[in-house]
């Protein structure tokens, strides 16, 4: 097994890793080829959507070789990501306000946080996490 060189944590966007400044100066200072870093990174993130931000760990060794692990955002930071803001007016004229989310963004976190797993019980876990925030679910019509 080869010797860790060094680790470096980062924040990349999903299919977004680019060789130039400033990942590839960072990557390139070290010994490690920042082409091949973000085509790799671009590769295994294409099924995530580009918006998403992710936590990667670069583990760089002796020979610069490098592997990396991608950690996904908590279940209750993509609902706040999601969230929308409603505000309105109470039967008593007082100003109120609500946080809610659709049922297909709900799903799309399901899909996307637990991949491979069956989706209703992916959904009880992010159903669970919606109950602690205290949001709603609007149900929208896709007909």
């Amino acid at each position: 097994m080869n010797e860790v060189k060094q680790v470096i944590t980062i924040m990349i966007r999903a299919k977004s890793a680019e060789s130039g400044p400033p990942l590839g100066t960072v990557l390139g200072n070290i010994g490690v080829n920042a082409i091949k870093f973000a085509k790799e990174f671009n590769d295994f993130t294409e099924n995530l959507p580009n918006w998403l931000k992710v936590k990667v760990k670069i583990v760089i060794y002796k020979n610069n070789n490098f592997t990396f692990i991608i950690k996904l955002p908590t279940i209750g930071h993509m609902l706040s990501l999601f969230k929308k803001d409603e505000y309105y007016y109470s039967s008593t004229g007082q100003l109120m306000y609500s946080a809610y989310l659709d049922f297909l963004d709900i799903l799309k976190i399901a899909v996307l946080k637990f991949p491979g797993f069956p989706l209703e019980k992916a959904l009880l876990i992010v159903l669970g996490t919606v109950q602690n925030m205290n949001l709603k679910i609007k149900i929208i019509n896709i007909i």
